[in-house]
């Protein structure tokens, strides 16, 4: 399997997300590691060959040492741990932070619009944007306003616009595009650049497990690649895999989702 969404933070940075959750969330995260080595462990215990991991700048002046810690953090774990780099546009040079952290190793760029107020189709995005496709690599968005709220923020619309600014980036778009997983499903069919991310998006106990019929997804399931927010899930790694065999999917639907798919989206899971 190749997970394209897991979560690895400096030891501060986790305890401070750690944090959060606890304060504000009744989802319990205290049974799941947050040390690189031990989180990796899980993920290949339970077959996973190769995954992607990011952290965020929440505030300018962070992403260039927190893209040096995720290179170094993929090349202490070894082989199968892709790094995401993370940017703050206002920081003086984003696009120079981004070239910077695919020449240490990064594979694309992880955003989260609501944690950094930085909506994706922002202009400044641009030069950004357009180093990570010469790269051939990858943008991974959190661009819905879950889990605070399951209100559309329009998502679909600024991701259109970004592709058609684009024309070579590849985008994913986390959590399967919730609440507007239908709109983002239409969209896939006539845009092969786009694809949705399974995370938290299936497991049956789940918090966010989405509504979406077993034939919508075996229409999509080209383009759409497997993911967990490990370590940061209320339940237990598996859950995602089993919701989504719970489905009845089709195998072949099924091998695409978990591993085929992202080695067609970036050269680094191939």
């Amino acid at each position: 399997m190749i997970d394209v969404h897991t979560h690895l933070h400096p030891p501060r940075l986790f305890a401070a997300i750690r944090r959060w959750f606890a304060e504000r969330t009744t989802w319990v995260l205290d049974h799941n590691p947050t040390e690189p080595h031990a989180v990796a462990r899980v993920l290949r215990e339970h077959g996973v060959e190769k995954f992607a991991f990011f952290s965020y700048a929440h505030k300018p002046g962070m992403a260039h040492e927190l893209n040096d810690w995720l290179n170094a953090t993929a090349r202490e774990l070894g082989p199968g741990a892709i790094p995401l780099a993370t940017v703050h546009l206002d920081d003086p040079d984003p696009a120079g932070d981004m070239r910077a952290a695919l020449r240490g190793g990064c594979a694309g760029l992880k955003v989260h619009e609501t944690v950094q107020n930085l909506p994706l189709d922002d202009p400044r995005f641009g030069p950004v944007l357009d180093a990570v496709a010469e790269h051939e690599g990858f943008v991974l968005v959190h661009a819905g306003a879950i889990p605070w709220s399951s209100e559309t923020n329009d998502g679909p619309t600024r991701i259109a616009h970004v592709l058609q600014r684009h024309p070579t980036l590849r985008v994913v778009v986390a959590h399967f595009g919730a609440p507007d997983h239908a709109r983002y499903l239409e969209l896939m069919r006539s845009e092969p650049r786009l694809f949705l991310d399974t995370t938290m998006a299936f497991a049956l106990d789940s918090p966010m497990r989405v509504n979406v019929a077993r034939a919508d997804v075996e229409r999509g399931a080209r383009q759409i690649v497997y993911g967990t927010d490990w370590p940061n899930i209320p339940h237990p790694y598996d859950g995602e895999l089993n919701g989504l065999r719970a489905l009845g999917l089709a195998e072949p639907a099924l091998r695409a989702i978990t591993a085929e798919n992202a080695r067609r989206l970036a050269p680094a899971f191939a």
